[in-house]
Parts: structure tokens; sequence; C-alpha cells
């Protein structure tokens, strides 16, 4: 196989050994068997970072602000500056117009600052003072009037007799009846027990055909007590002759008595 004098001799006999050719065939197996299952289940590859998520954000857009035209600056206050010196054939100064005088500006007045305000002092509100206690009303009773005077005046039966005539006869010639007799009876007015002497009032009315009275009632009788008499009258004002009536003009006595009268020891 191989040249005799091209290797040496100890070379030679390592190259023929049958051990070296063992671990070559080993070697030779071992590496196609890894790359045989290298082939059947590759490596996995390494996993590779992804990047991280972009954060939008939404900026709303301020509102736009209108543009304002800056006014012009005001003019300098003081002296105005020197005109420039005159450039090339400018004719002589003494023939060019004068200038106007510089307008007057009025200086700015200082504005006063406001006053500072004056701290609020806390008063506590005092409490109203109670009113006094009214007076309480006096109690509701009868109150007691003086005892009225009893007056004899026409109280008597021939006083009203007498009376009756004289009316009758001023009554002549429309009357053509006999007058009628009325009897009322009334309470005696709430003031104590003044009217010891009281009897009865009598009235003398004229009654026309529809049954209203004619004229002022005559008293022709007195009860003895003014306020008695002006009872008595009410009641014979207010009273319905209806029933007297008649076709012509009719003449009523009307004769009114009084209840619960007081006794006459009172």
């Amino acid at each position: 196989m191989f040249q005799k004098g091209f290797l040496p001799p100890s070379l030679r006999s390592r190259l023929t050994a049958p051990l070296l050719w063992c671990f070559l065939a080993s070697g030779l197996a071992h590496t196609g068997l890894w790359y045989g299952l290298r082939w059947l289940d590759p490596l996995p590859e390494p996993p590779v970072p992804l990047p991280a998520p972009i954060e939008v954000t939404f900026v709303e857009p301020a509102p736009a602000v209108p543009i304002r035209n800056n006014p012009p600056p005001p003019p300098p206050l003081g002296n105005p500056l020197p005109p420039p010196p005159p450039v090339g054939n400018v004719p002589p100064v003494a023939n060019l117009p004068p200038l106007p005088p510089p307008p007057e500006f009025a200086k700015p007045v200082p504005t006063p600052p406001p006053p500072r305000p004056k701290p609020r002092t806390e008063v506590t509100p005092t409490p109203p003072a109670a009113p006094p206690p009214l007076p309480l009303p006096p109690p509701v009773d009868t109150p007691t009037l003086p005892q009225e005077a009893f007056d004899p005046t026409n109280t008597s039966t021939a006083d009203g007799l007498g009376n009756l005539s004289r009316w009758i006869a001023s009554l002549q010639p429309e009357l053509t009846r006999s007058p009628k007799l009325l009897r009322l009876t009334r309470t005696l007015p709430p003031r104590g027990c003044p009217w010891t002497q009281a009897g009865p009032a009598v009235l003398g009315v004229v009654v026309n055909p529809q049954g209203q009275i004619e004229g002022t009632p005559e008293l022709l009788r007195s009860a003895g007590y003014a306020t008695l008499n002006q009872q008595a009258r009410q009641a014979v004002m207010t009273h319905d002759f209806t029933e007297e009536a008649a076709e012509t003009l009719q003449a009523v006595m009307v004769e009114v008595t009084w209840e619960n009268t007081c006794p006459s020891g009172a």
C-alpha cells in the first residue's frame, strides 16, 4: 500500500496497526450519527425578544388665539431727537419751512390704590328683650250700672185712658173703626234688677190696609223707665201687623208686658 522508503518504519507500523483503523472507523461512525440526529431534530433557535409597544397619546390642540394687531407704540415723551445731517445737494436751512412744535402729551396721573377693606368685627347680636306681659282683660261680667230712677209720669190707668182719648180725637175723621188691642210680652233687659216698679207700656199705632205702620207710635202709658219705654217702642216697630190690617186705617193699642219682673222688695 505504501511504498517502501516513503515513510519511516515507526510511522509505517503505526499506520498499518489495526487499532488505528478501528479508532478511525468509530470516529467516522460517531460523526455520521451526530449529523443524522442533527438533521432529524434541529436545535431550537433562541427566542427573539419583541420590541416594546409604542404608546400613542392624543393631545387636544389648544384653542386658536386671535391675533390682535398690536397698537402702534406711543410717541416718545420729552424732546424729539435732532434731524439727521443733510446728504447731497440740499438747499440751505434758511429756505426750509419751520418744523411744527412737538405735540404736548399729558403725563399719566397715577391712580391711587384702592383703600383696604376694614376688617369686620363680629358683633354678637343681643337677644331682644322680652316684651312686657299683656294685661289680662277684665272678667266678662255684667257691669253694675247705676239704678235707673222711676218716673211716675203717665204710669197710672187714668193717665193712659186720658192719653188714649186725646189720641183717637186727633185721628178722626180718618178712623171709622174702634181701636184694637194687641198684647206683647218681652223679657226685661239683663241689667241686675233695677226695674222694681216697672209696669206695662202701652203704645198706639195706625196701620194701613197693607199692614204697615203710618207715622210714629204714640206712647199712651209709660212703664216708668225710659229704657223699658224704648224697648217697647222697638218691639212695636218690628212687629208684623198684617192680621190687624183693615180696609181703611186702623188704630191699634199695643200693650207690652214684661217677664221676670223683679220682686218689689229687691
